[in-house]
């Protein structure tokens, strides 16, 4: 029953997500022609010069990296993630026939910025994807190791930005399409995570080498065992102390959850960390 409940509220947060982020796209930013990178920024670019429905465009391109990037996602992300190129696209195609705001270019820059924030993140949330980006960070990011993903997409989304601009002859799109971006980013972050960089978590539990097991098998992540003493019932304890990408707590808590729900969990800030799979 709780597995299925998660099922569920997984695809839910995923649908919402898509259709949010569409809604931010199709209602604010494609009719300024303001871009926020990514493949809804090269449909854009194609919707206006070629006429091609933005919603077609998005499907055919995450479709073909989908297929050359798949092997890079965790399996239990490869249908969510399906899911949401599938949604993202059939969402695209029916909010492109609702009303759009064409009256002031920063406002539609800052609404969409934000829906199509809130749309990732509540994608992100649930270990899945709407493709573009994130699939060719992952595919460059093999040919360049030493670059962190943050900062490929990063790239890859202004080099897009940059060519909006260029396309439509028009720098002032380029400038509020970078405000968009900036403003969609903070939103991701601010919703996932609500802090920068990576987060500590220390996790008191009586099934610590199960959770430890799953943490180092299923993220790839290494935990310290931390031998302590409960002061108040006099037994000794294993406190589990890992450090995880901000993405990535969502994913922690929902699985310690799932193992033992007396589980406690502590979470705090860590601003910067270097070592194996971080700087």
């Amino acid at each position: 029953m709780a597995k299925t409940k998660r099922i569920v509220t997984d695809y839910l947060y995923i649908a919402t997500g898509s259709f949010i982020l569409a809604l931010g796209v199709n209602c604010f930013l494609v009719p300024m022609k303001i871009s926020t990178g990514g493949v809804s920024g090269v449909g854009m670019v194609l919707y206006y010069f070629f006429n091609i429905p933005l919603s077609v465009t998005t499907l055919a391109i995450n479709i073909l990296l989908f297929v050359i990037g798949f092997k890079m996602l965790k399996k239990t992300s490869l249908l969510k993630t399906v899911a949401g190129i599938v949604l993202l696209s059939l969402f695209l195609e029916i909010t492109s026939k609702m009303g759009t705001y064409t009256a002031d270019m920063l406002i539609a820059a800052v609404f969409g910025g934000i829906l199509v924030g809130i749309g990732v993140g509540l994608t992100v949330m649930r270990d899945a994807s709407t493709g573009g980006s994130d699939f060719a960070a992952l595919m460059i990011k093999k040919a360049v190791p030493h670059m962190p993903v943050a900062l490929i997409i990063m790239i890859i989304d202004g080099i897009i930005i940059a060519a909006s601009g260029l396309a439509f002859k028009n720098y002032t799109i380029t400038f509020y399409s970078v405000i968009s971006l900036y403003i969609a980013g903070r939103v991701t972050d601010f919703l996932m995570v609500r802090g920068d960089w990576a987060k500590s978590v220390y996790i008191i539990s009586e099934k610590h080498n199960k959770i430890a097991r799953e943490i180092i098998e299923s993220m790839d992540r290494g935990v310290t065992g931390i031998y302590g003493k409960g002061i108040y019932n006099d037994k000794d304890r294993m406190l589990l102390m890992c450090i995880v990408k901000s993405r990535e707590v969502p994913h922690l808590l929902e699985m310690v959850k799932r193992l033992d729900e007396k589980a406690f969990t502590i979470i705090s800030d860590v601003r910067e960390v270097h070592g194996e799979g971080f700087k």
